[in-house]
């Protein structure tokens, strides 16, 4: 009886769509202090597929346009780069800056605490390609 009960709860939280909007998971890094469990505070700000691409598009402190950022990454969808973009901007790791003209320009940059990110991007990506070569002996 017991188990029927967990099984339909399991059941209705498959069923119910997921809410992973910039607030949602800016109150999970809040609730997330650093010095208490870094990694899911890390995990909450630049965690999901396309968010350490996005940074990593913006690492040379040049300002993009979002049609630049898409450019750099073919294969994110539309809803996916805004999406991440907000939560980005939400998480003071890139800013973003509207210029009031006809017609409306935006650009996006990375911040200093995005910036800090990129050598872990860094040796992410080197470990990656000593694997890659460790799989190809």
């Amino acid at each position: 009886m017991k188990k029927d009960k967990e099984k339909k709860k399991k059941r209705a939280k498959r069923a119910e769509p997921r809410q992973d909007s910039a607030e949602s998971i800016l109150e999970i890094a809040a609730d997330a202090v650093p010095s208490q469990d870094p990694l899911q505070y890390a995990l909450a700000a630049v965690g999901g597929k396309w968010k350490l691409r996005i940074l990593w598009a913006l690492r040379n402190n040049a300002s993009l346009r979002y049609g630049e950022i898409k450019q750099q990454i073919p294969p994110i969808t539309d809803m996916m780069l805004s999406q991440s973009l907000r939560e980005l901007t939400a998480a003071a790791l890139i800013a973003r800056q509207q210029f009031q003209q006809i017609p409306p320009k935006v650009e996006y940059r990375i911040t200093p605490a995005g910036a800090d990110l990129i050598p872990a991007v860094e040796l992410l990506c080197a470990w990656a390609l000593k694997q890659q070569i460790k799989g190809e002996k």
